[in-house]
């Protein structure tokens, strides 16, 4: 008589109450699937008295098994039956059996099982084929709805408690991400001193000096890191944009899985489950993307709440424009891969709360670099990206607009373009801006220096037209007036890159288009993600970016 885990690992000795009960069955050969619980008074299941009961010291004698499946009997293997086949057999097998061992009934309408369940404060419910045979692992054959979010989670570090004595005060937890340990954020509630104490000298001969996901400046301080070898499985609200869980709860050790298989767990629409159960997801592999549910993944990227509607009007989520991110990566890196950036991050919309973030945190260093800069006898640190998983990742941080330098990291004193930004007057037409363009490029010759040529080069458009053309930033004396913006050629000036979507309504994309097509352009939102990417398809943009252009001085 042996009590495996799921992972094979022999547990025979935690549990002897119930294995003694188990070998007492009249039985030659058999393979059980059932799970140990510890109930409370109310005949709830309770994860964390069974862990305290497992503990030293604790009591196994309370601990009863629920049966569910039976994939052997009599060295038969029965696992291609259906379900309801199986669990016919497990029930007259534990028929009349010890208190300890329970068959795991079920019922074949779900009404409003899983609101009630939820009401009565139970964790969940399963929901399977009757008619399917028996998988090992996760897979489209069974559900679970769970009535709050949980799962497990790897330890990384823990801090010591703010006042008490208890041994520890919070957790660092982390998970597997595409292969990569990622940051998930503390948890500092839900276990005792009792557990507090055990974890502590479990996590201690693990301390390691540096944490081994990429963390928080915020959270490295007071923290002790520590090898990620132990699990524990933690509640909470939600998932944040960036990765992180949202007022988590401990709820015990784990110790059967391993780390890597500790990954962030996606709800899906129970709609769209059952029409995928006993199927295979499908894949896009040619836009690069995966979606599961409500979970997809974009150049390698996870992205969490693909559904976020980020521009109301015209009903664009947050999975939309990750997605146009990575199919535009190879035409807008071209022009902002090694750059530095100025992100406009929007996590709740376009229609919400933005900022800008110009500066790098610990947990973006997968995706994206620091640029340490000295300028002016001052030291600062700015970010940029190198490749489209960075791209894409801007987005899952919730960034709608890219604003990059002129000039890259690796040689930051020679800008690789130059802007002049048309900003009209509020009552100036639009058909003027695009004549002022034009006047642009009549004028353009070249330069020597970007920002001393660009504001040389704006003064004499001014001095030439004084009516409509202004080169000061003052708004006062715009009135009517074109203001020919000289100042995005300036160190730490940015200015939209192209291909980027704009935080405005409409979802507008700022697009490079041909000197010919400016004449036939309505408005400075004409391009939507759609009209861009079909733009791309036909090889539209393909040739607009120019060769590279040296610049004499003006005299």
């Amino acid at each position: 008589m042996r009590i495996l885990t799921r992972n094979g690992h022999d547990w025979t000795d935690k549990f002897p109450s119930i294995a003694a009960a188990l070998a007492e069955l009249k039985i030659a050969d058999a393979v059980l699937d059932g799970e140990a619980v510890l109930t409370d008074d109310k005949g709830r299941t309770s994860f964390g008295a069974l862990q305290s009961a497992l503990g030293a010291g604790g009591n196994t004698g309370a601990i009863q098994a629920y049966f569910f499946d039976l994939l052997e009997l009599d060295g038969e293997d029965i696992s291609a039956l259906p379900l309801l086949q199986r669990k016919a057999k497990l029930e007259k097998l534990l028929k009349n059996t010890k208190e300890i061992l329970h068959y795991s009934e079920h019922v074949t309408s779900s009404g409003d099982l899983l609101s009630n369940a939820c009401k009565i404060g139970l964790e969940g419910i399963i929901s399977k084929r009757a008619d399917a045979s028996y998988a090992a692992g996760r897979g489209r054959e069974w559900l679970k709805s769970k009535c709050s979010k949980r799962q497990e989670f790897v330890i990384i570090g823990f801090t010591a408690p703010k006042k008490g004595n208890r041994a520890l005060g919070a957790l660092h937890l982390g998970y597997y991400s595409g292969g990569v340990l990622t940051y998930a954020g503390k948890c500092g509630t839900g276990f005792s001193h009792r557990h507090a104490e055990e974890m502590f000298d479990m996590l201690k001969p693990l301390a390691r000096k540096t944490p081994a996901a990429a963390v928080t400046t915020q959270a490295k301080r007071g923290a002790t890191w520590v090898e990620p070898k132990i699990l524990c499985e933690a509640s909470f609200t939600e998932w944040t944009d960036d990765g992180h869980v949202r007022h988590p709860s401990f709820e015990g050790l784990r110790s059967d899985k391993t780390p890597k298989q500790v990954i962030h767990e996606e709800a899906m629409p129970v709609k769209q489950a059952v029409e995928k159960t006993g199927k295979k997801a499908a894949t896009k592999s040619a836009k690069k993307s995966v979606a599961k549910g409500d979970m997809l993944e974009v150049q390698g990227v996870r992205i969490t709440n693909p559904d976020r509607v980020i521009f109301k009007d015209v009903h664009v989520t947050k999975g939309d424009l990750a997605k146009y991110y990575g199919q535009v990566a190879p035409y807008m890196l071209r022009q902002i891969a090694g750059h530095p950036l100025s992100l406009l991050r929007c996590p709740s919309g376009a229609d919400a709360q933005c900022f800008f973030q110009r500066n790098p945190d610990d947990y973006m260093k997968n995706y994206v670099k620091p640029f340490a800069w000295n300028h002016n006898g001052n030291a600062h640190e700015y970010l940029y990206i190198e490749d489209a998983k960075g791209l894409v990742f801007l987005a899952q941080m919730g960034v709608i607009e890219m604003h990059p330098w002129g000039a890259p990291v690796k040689r930051i004193d020679y800008p690789t373009r130059m802007i002049f930004d048309l900003d009209p007057d509020e009552g100036v037409d639009f058909e003027a801006v695009k004549l002022g363009a034009m006047d642009v490029r009549a004028r353009l010759k070249a330069l020597a220096v970007v920002k001393q040529w660009a504001a040389s080069f704006a003064d004499r458009m001014v001095a030439a037209v004084p009516d409509a053309y202004i080169a000061t930033m003052s708004k006062a004396k715009r009135k009517g007036k074109i203001f020919i913006d000289y100042f995005r050629n300036d160190y730490t000036a940015t200015a939209i890159a192209d291909y980027s979507v704009r935080a405005r309504k409409g979802a507008a994309v700022a697009t490079p288009i041909r000197w010919e097509e400016l004449k036939s352009l309505k408005s400075a939102a004409e391009f939507d993600m759609d009209a861009v990417l079909a733009r791309l398809k036909k090889k539209k943009d393909a040739k607009i970016m120019p060769a590279p252009q040296s610049l004499p001085k003006l005299h």
